[in-house]
């Protein structure tokens, strides 16, 4: 027997609502997956020095100043969220990492802009960090929301 079309419809929807947001997810940590993968040259690009190990460790703490924004991204946008709506506020994230995404992307190196180079990183990377504080919790509260019943568990999994 075949299904009706009420039927498939909602489980096309289901699938797309999950893929929708879990690519968003994975798009978030993906920026900083290549962040740390390309951290040998952006420390050649942005900290210029005759000392390659020491340009390599600015560059992996502003990679960790990513990290510490995260808890103040999870208070502020959280907050946001829970006033605004879990989508609103999931796309507002997505936009803030795109924003510190393209700023660290298009910023031209140390060798033109000198310190402001090392300064628009380091906000990219604020950014980035301020917004994926948010995401995972954000993401699981947000598919728990539109799981059907019964089928939560397996949503947010």
């Amino acid at each position: 027997m075949g299904h009706t079309p009420s039927l498939q419809k909602p489980a096309k929807s289901a699938a797309r609502t999950i893929f929708n947001i879990t690519s968003g997810n994975f798009l978030e940590m993906y920026d900083f997956i290549v962040f740390g993968y390309y951290a040998t040259a952006i420390a050649k690009t942005f900290f210029l020095g005759d000392d390659l190990f020491a340009s390599l460790m600015l560059t992996l703490m502003t990679f960790g100043a990513g990290f510490l924004m995260r808890p103040l991204g999870a208070i502020i946008l959280g907050a946001y969220i829970d006033h605004h709506g879990r989508r609103k506020g999931l796309l507002l994230t997505l936009e803030l990492m795109a924003i510190g995404t393209l700023t660290i992307a298009l910023v031209p190196g140390y060798a033109t802009l000198g310190a402001a180079a090392l300064i628009l990183i380091l906000l990219g990377r604020l950014l980035q960090g301020f917004s994926a504080g948010v995401e995972l919790g954000g993401v699981s509260v947000y598919l728990t929301e539109v799981a059907p019943a019964g089928r939560k568990v397996f949503f947010v999994s």
